[in-house]
């Protein structure tokens, strides 16, 4: 007796696991592509800061001879080189020297950098994401690297 009535209180109901996949599809696929947007977003700040590295490491190789054109075009191959990161996204490039980190916007503020400090490049990267629709602003990534001039 006590097996029958077992039986009859979890019966099935046609269409019951049906309904409850449909209901937590959206989830699943929700947090799939989240999984895999925060891997591109990881990606592509790696990307920025082997770009960040690499402007700020061309620099310390031949200080007298580099400018900011040659800083701006080495951060933006690097970033062109990786396969999932768009370099046109770059929102900014910042070059500061010194130990008091002026900016340097000009070749000669470059010349004036002083030997023994640190230059360090800064790279704002707008990485937008697949998921777009829930969020309004693209995602910021800000990375910076820092040498010391010879």
């Amino acid at each position: 007796m006590a097996n029958r009535r077992k039986k009859t209180f979890f019966h099935h109901q046609p269409g019951q696991s049906m309904i409850e996949f449909a209901l937590i599809l959206p989830l699943m696929v929700l947090v799939i592509v989240g999984i895999f947007e925060l891997g591109r977003a990881f990606f592509a700040y790696i990307a920025i800061s082997n770009a960040a590295r690499e402007g700020a490491r061309i620099y310390t190789f031949s200080p007298d001879t580099t400018t900011i054109a040659q800083i701006n075009t080495t951060v933006s191959t690097e970033i062109g080189n990786q396969t999932l990161v768009d370099p046109n996204n770059i929102a900014s490039i910042v070059i500061k020297c010194g130990n008091t980190y002026g900016v340097v916007d000009t070749k000669l503020k470059l010349d004036a950098c002083p030997s023994e400090q640190p230059i360090r490049v800064t790279v704002t990267y707008s990485h937008k994401l697949i998921l777009g629709g829930f969020f309004s602003q693209p995602l910021l990534l800000v990375r910076s690297a820092e040498m010391m001039k010879p």
